[in-house]
């Protein structure tokens, strides 16, 4: 297999650029703006399987020429691209997946679908850990039931080693205050409305050391797709982020202070967006990360929760999915979000996903195949199944 990895230099990127290397013996094409950041990906990866390249994503004609060769491109730059890099993958006749169009986005992607099967290839839509693992096992507990009322998704992070220190997101800071400013889509008896952003406040058990978090509306695209494409008479979708309390400060005084602004501010004669400005320190500082020797105990939990009815009477099955950071290889829990793309391409580039067109991950990933490769990279996923009898 030929990958092509966009936004290879970012904390996602680089882990996805190591797993194809590391599991599936992939060529690799790393590409960002930054050049100096993906030599240094393929250098601490295999610089035998990974040909760094700079790579403008707004180019059409720099990305038909770096898709001529490739089987598949892991698109893991920020959502806004999404589109764009999409839309030349389509008419290069190359497969595709993405860490998520964030709804709004993710439903714009969807009116793509007949290009896609003209074309012969396939898209996946947010196929990382939330969306992606969470809406694999949204379709995995609907595979228990006879019918779905409501499907609920829960995410936290955290450590086991207690700080007050400031805290970085496993994932884009972009995201992180956009999502903190942002309406969530929501599915509400059978209708997708917006609620107001960080709604629905609500306590939920997570596997220790998180224990019980108070989660909130956060906007996500899982709401965008789930109800459509998994059916079975699903009327509600959700998904609720239980921030940890450092963490939920810090990003909710970043975001009132104004740093998810794209209006760009004079400063000493250069212009800059807060936005750009908070990313470009964000990068840098996982840049740093990466060179750090120290090991801190980090954790990502995800719980789905599907209820329905089994045999005529109520039932829930709960998939729980743990990550902790692997201390022998030095991987972050953030590979929850890096793994599920790699895995996607393989079986792009395999044929071992074969439906056409431009699907999110419920629609065309088989959950138990998924799960065992989960597993390889000690990516855990539980299943609970609670069921009523009857005795009249």
């Amino acid at each position: 297999m030929k990958a092509l990895v966009v936004g290879a230099s970012g904390q996602i990127g680089a882990m996805t650029v190591k797993d194809l290397v590391d599991n599936y013996k992939a060529d690799v094409v790393a590409a960002d703006l930054n050049i100096s950041k993906v030599r240094e990906v393929a250098k601490a990866t295999n610089p035998n399987r990974v040909t760094p390249v700079k790579l403008d994503a707004t180019n059409d004609k720099a990305m038909a020429k770096v898709l001529k060769n490739v089987d598949v491109v892991l698109n893991s730059a920020w959502y806004e691209l999404n589109i764009k890099i999409m839309s030349a993958a389509i008419r290069a006749g190359v497969h595709y997946t993405d860490l998520g169009g964030f709804y709004d986005g993710t439903l714009k992607q969807l009116k793509f679908n007949k290009k896609a099967k003209d074309a012969g290839i396939t898209c996946v839509l947010g196929i990382g850990s939330t969306p992606g693992i969470t809406n694999v096992c949204g379709a995995a507990g609907a595979n228990r039931l006879d019918s779905v009322n409501a499907i609920s998704i829960y995410c936290t992070w955290g450590t086991k080693r207690k700080s007050t220190g400031a805290a970085m997101p496993a994932y884009s800071i972009r995201t992180v205050l956009d999502e903190m400013t942002q309406k969530p889509g929501i599915v509400d008896k059978g209708k997708k409305v917006k609620v107001p952003v960080m709604s629905g406040a609500t306590s939920v058990v997570m596997p220790e050391p998180a224990g019980k978090v108070t989660a909130y509306y956060i906007k996500h695209s899982e709401p965008a797709t789930m109800a459509d494409f998994i059916g079975k008479g699903t009327r509600h979708v959700s998904f609720r982020i239980g921030f940890p309390e450092v963490d939920f400060a810090t990003f909710k005084t970043l975001a009132e202070l104004g740093f998810s602004s794209e209006e760009k501010l004079d400063v000493g004669g250069c212009k800059c967006s807060p936005k750009d400005y908070i990313t470009a320190m964000y990068t840098d500082a996982v840049s740093s990360a990466r060179q750090s020797t120290e090991v801190v105990d980090e954790y990502d939990y995800l719980r789905t929760d599907v209820t329905g009815k089994k045999d005529g009477l109520p039932a829930r099955c709960t998939l729980f999915v743990c990550t902790w950071n692997d201390r022998k290889t030095g991987l972050s829990s953030a590979r929850d979000t890096s793994v599920p793309p790699s895995i996607t391409a393989d079986w792009l580039a395999k044929g071992k996903i074969d439906k056409r067109g431009v699907l999110p991950p419920e629609a065309c990933i088989d959950p138990e195949p998924f799960f065992k490769e989960l597993g390889k990279r000690k990516i855990q996923v539980d299943e609970q199944m609670q069921v009523s009898s009857r005795y009249y």
